[in-house]
This record gives structure tokens, C-alpha cells and sequence, in this order.
């Protein structure tokens, strides 16, 4: 009997063995397909994370070439001029004009992004300078592959120019040649007395005798600012983008650092900053090289909004205007079509003389304005008479001063908005921009005080933008630009204070500025190259 109990006892603990191999069995089973399974995904996943490392590599190699491109400007700033038949990434069907023997046929040339390594990603670009004096800028388009994988970017590479700022100056103090400031002229060298190469900054002499600018509670400018100088700050101006100063002081920010004077300005919650010095050319006589309009001695242009301008320029008779420009030999004024993508350039006559009434041409000069006392507004000067509406894209250049006479407008914008759409204007200046404001002899107003709107990007390359006889009559209003301002010296608006004349200042920066300039704009002359815009496109190879 015992030997039966125990049997019984037994049987149910040989039954569980049998049915615990079961279950190792079956796990095992399921354990093999669940591994067999995460195995055939693996697999089936491999060509698709190698697709996106690829996909990914293929955009890098064309930023590399963007970036091989860029390298090659700055160490030599002609590098667009020509085709490199050494550079194996320029090889292609779009070459362009060439001494490579390369043609339309000839197959895109692969640079290595790893010199040496035939397995790492490749990068080819194409290279369209044609803007390069237009817009200042050059178009790369690059193309990068990796194992069959391509994509292409196209990039606006540019050195930059005053239009990166709303507004720039070298030297803050008053420009030596402002007689009003300087009646006798500046006392020293330091201030400009024989020219810009002997002028010191404030931050290089503290101790200079010169007339010195201030910004004013009432100043507004809402755009990136650059000073080469120290600024003089004596009230709460607004600085909505901050500013920056090339004062080494300032490495250390504060607005005690990066400012002279008491006041303190609004910087938006932000502080000054230190840059190095940026430099503009002097290019003013080169315009007469570009493509566009040329007149002679004193002109008066007005612009009309269906993109015509019409034009006085007496003195122009006997010379070679430009097509479409007019016939010089009158008579005036004539309306013609505005030199879209081109430059009107102003140059001086071979005598200049004092202007009498009506001279200039529709009613300018007017009666009794002591301004025209001035030599540099004498007729015969190559000084451009300007207001209007201009609908298109295009540069005024004078060799000697721009004078707005009222409101200058662009026809995508209505007056008091921010700038948009196609139109942009350029005034570039060989002396100065200036904002008029004509006065009698005892420094009376010969024109109603209004607001004066000026949509352009304003270069004074040799002195300032500035208002004229801006200490005399009564105060003016406000002086709003929606552009840029760029000036060798500061140039004086206003004076401040309860019995103040002239104007105060509303500046406000054109975005448009960041991706695209006036026709034939200038640029800085130690700023090296970089990428504006990138955008990405359809692979092109």
C-alpha cells in the first residue's frame, strides 16, 4: 500500500515536469520569431536610415561648397571675375565664358568634401556674378551628393556695405567742411582740418577742440547702428536694435563704456556693443562707368509714380546722356522712362558760378535763398535736385551733392508705412546728402515747417547728410528716413532745446535691406565675404 501512495504522490510532480518543458519550448519558439521579426525590420529599416544619413550628408557636402566658394573670395576678393580651371567644382555645363575648353556638354566637375577619400560626400557649384553690381552680390547654387543622393542650395554671397546698418558713421564729431559748425574751419587736425587721413575718433583723443553731435529724448532709431566713434548721448534717445561702437572701451559693455555725455539712452533692454571699424570707399566718380543716365551740372529730377522722371539739366548740352535719357540738347524739362537697375549720375560741369532765380529749373533756385550763397551749391556743380515717387530700382550718384527738395517716395509704399514690394532707391553722394531747407539772409524760413519722408539708402562718402541751414528759423518737424545712412562725418539735423530749429529724427531701417540692395550700391572695403540669403532648390544634378 505504501508503495501505491507514493506512486500516487509522485505521478502529479511527473505531470508538471512534462507540461514546464512545454512552456520552455513554446517560449523558446516565440522568443525565435520575435528576434526573427525585430531582425527582417532591422533589415527592411536600413535602406530608409541610410537614405536619411545619406539625404542629410548630400546637404552638408552643398553647404561645404558654399563654404569652399566663400573661402576662395576671401583670399582673393577678384575670385568672381574669372572661371578657376584649377578648382574641379566650378567644372561643368554652366561654366560661363571660360579658358578651360569647358562648354554647355562638358559633365559637372566633384570636389571631395575629405580631399583624398572616394567614399565621403561631394559638392559641385554654380556661379552667377551677374548681380554683383546691381544687387552686390554673387549667386552660388551648390549641389552635394552622397551615394546617388543629391541636393542643391542657392546662396547670395555679398561682403556687406552701409545697407547692413540703418545707420553708420566714421566720425562722429561735425563734418570740417560744415561752415556753419566750423566758420573759420576746425583748429585742428584732429578734427578734420586737412582731411579724413589725420582725423582721430574721440576714443583715440578724448582732448580734441572739435564741434560735437549729440543724440537728443526725442531721437528714435529703430534699426542696427554702427559708430567707428564714440557717440554723445544727452538725453533718453531710442536705440530699438542697441547699437555699436568700434571705442575699445566698449569691450567691456555698459552704457557708460560705449558712450560719452549724460544721458540715457532706451536700448530696448539691451546693451551697446563693441564691433571693429568698417570703412566706405571712395567710389563716387566710378557711377560714371555704370550703365544708367548721365547729366551735367546742376539737374533737377522729379520723379513720377508710373516710373517716368522728368529732368532739367541745361548744362548737359554737347554731352552723351544714355539711351532712353533725353536729347541734351533740350529743350527742358523732358520726361523719360526711370533707368530701372541702373544709375542716374550727376557730374560736374567745367564752370560753376552763383546761381540766380530759376536757374536749376522749375522755379529752382527759388528767391532769395542764402543757401545758394554756398559754393558747393553754385551752379555747374555736379548737385542733384531730387524729389517724387519712383517707381523702379535705381541709384542716384553726384559727384558733388544731393539735395531732397520735398518728400522722395517709392510707388510700392504708401507714405508713413514700412518699405515693401519692388522699388528701392539709392542716393550716393561724392560730398553730401542734403535735406533742404531754404532761408533768406536773416535766417528766416522760406518754406512752410512740414515732416520731410525720405525713402532710400543715403551714402555721403567724403562728408554728411544733413540739413540745410538747419540752426536758422523756425523748427522744422521730423526728418523720417526709411532706408540706411551711411556719412564719413556726422551730420547736423537740428538744435535741441525749447527755441530748437530744424529737425528731429525718426530713422527707420528697410528689411528689404538684408537680401538685396539699391543698383551699384557700395560696399565696405575691409568687410570679408559671407552668405546673405540660402535657399534650397530642386537638385540640379
Amino acid at each position: 500500500m505504501s508503495r501505491r501512495l507514493s506512486a500516487r504522490l509522485l505521478a502529479p510532480h511527473q505531470r508538471d515536469e512534462g507540461i514546464a518543458m512545454i512552456m520552455v519550448m513554446a517560449s523558446i519558439v516565440v522568443l525565435s520569431m520575435l528576434l526573427a521579426t525585430a531582425y527582417m525590420v532591422a533589415l527592411q529599416a536600413q535602406p530608409e536610415a541610410r537614405r536619411t544619413q545619406d539625404w542629410n550628408a548630400a546637404l552638408a557636402a552643398a553647404q561645404a561648397g558654399v563654404d569652399d566658394y566663400i573661402a576662395r573670395l576671401n583670399q582673393s576678393d577678384t575670385y568672381w571675375t574669372s572661371v578657376d580651371c584649377s578648382n574641379p567644382a566650378l567644372k561643368g555645363p554652366k561654366a560661363g565664358t571660360n579658358s578651360c575648353g569647358w562648354t554647355s556638354s562638358t559633365p559637372a566637375g566633384w570636389q571631395s568634401v575629405q580631399p583624398g577619400n572616394p567614399n565621403s560626400a561631394q559638392f559641385h557649384y554654380d556661379v552667377d556674378a551677374s548681380g554683383i553690381y546691381s544687387q552686390g552680390a554673387v549667386r552660388v547654387t551648390s549641389t552635394g551628393r552622397m551615394r546617388g543622393v543629391s541636393r542643391s542650395i542657392q546662396v547670395l554671397v555679398s561682403r556687406g556695405g552701409s545697407t547692413d546698418f540703418l545707420y553708420y558713421t566714421d566720425f562722429e564729431d561735425a563734418d570740417p567742411a560744415n561752415t556753419q559748425a566750423y566758420p573759420s574751419g576746425p583748429s585742428s587736425n584732429a578734427c578734420g582740418k586737412s582731411g579724413p587721413t589725420l582725423a582721430q575718433y574721440y576714443w583715440q583723443n578724448s582732448s580734441r577742440s572739435c564741434v560735437e553731435i549729440q543724440f537728443v529724448t526725442g531721437d528714435t532709431l529703430d534699426g542696427a547702428v554702427h559708430f567707428n566713434d564714440t557717440p554723445l548721448i544727452n538725453g533718453s534717445t531710442v536705440f530699438l536694435k542697441q547699437y555699436e561702437t568700434s571705442d575699445p572701451k566698449c569691450q567691456t559693455p555698459s552704457i557708460a563704456n560705449c558712450r560719452r555725455g549724460s544721458g540715457t539712452p532706451n536700448l530696448n533692454g539691451g546693451l551697446p556693443r563693441y564691433a571693429p571699424l568698417l570703412y566706405l570707399p571712395d567710389n563716387s566718380n566710378q557711377f560714371a562707368t555704370f550703365p544708367g543716365c548721365q547729366y551735367t551740372g546742376d539737374t533737377r529730377l522729379k520723379f513720377n509714380s508710373d516710373g517716368t522722371m522728368t529732368v532739367w539739366s541745361y548744362k548737359s548740352a554737347g554731352t552723351t546722356l544714355g539711351t532712353g535719357c533725353g536729347n541734351p540738347a533740350g529743350p527742358w524739362p523732358q520726361t523719360v522712362n526711370v533707368p530701372t537697375d541702373q544709375v542716374i549720375y550727376i557730374k560736374n560741369a567745367s564752370t560753376q558760378a552763383k546761381c540766380t532765380t530759376g536757374q536749376i529749373g522749375d522755379g529752382l533756385p527759388i528767391a532769395n535763398d542764402d543757401n545758394m550763397n554756398t559754393p558747393t551749391f553754385y551752379c555747374g556743380n555736379g548737385n542733384a535736385y531730387i524729389e517724387g515717387t519712383v517707381k523702379g530700382r535705381v541709384t542716384i550718384a553726384a559727384q558733388n551733392n544731393i539735395v531732397v527738395t520735398d518728400d522722395l517716395l517709392v510707388a510700392s509704399t504708401p507714405i508713413t508705412q514700412a518699405p515693401s514690394g519692388p522699388d528701392i532707391i539709392g542716393l550716393v553722394a561724392g560730398n553730401s546728402v542734403v535735406a533742404y531747407h531754404p532761408v533768406d539772409a536773416s535766417g528766416n524760413n522760406l518754406k512752410a515747417p512740414e515732416d520731410r519722408w525720405i525713402y532710400a539708402s543715403i551714402q555721403a562718402l567724403q562728408h554728411s547728410f544733413w540739413v540745410q541751414s538747419y540752426d536758422n528759423g523756425a523748427k522744422m518737424g521730423t526728418l523720417h528716413v526709411r532706408g540706411s545712412i551711411a556719412q564719413k562725418w556726422r551730420g547736423i539735423v537740428g538744435t535741441s532745446g525749447s527755441s530748437g530749429t530744424g529737425y528731429l529724427k525718426d530713422y527707420g531701417y528697410d528689411s528689404r535691406l538684408k537680401f538685396t540692395s539699391p543698383p551699384y550700391f557700395p560696399q565696405w572695403t575691409n568687410a570679408v565675404w559671407g552668405a546673405k540669403t540660402t535657399a534650397e532648390l530642386k537638385p540640379q544634378y
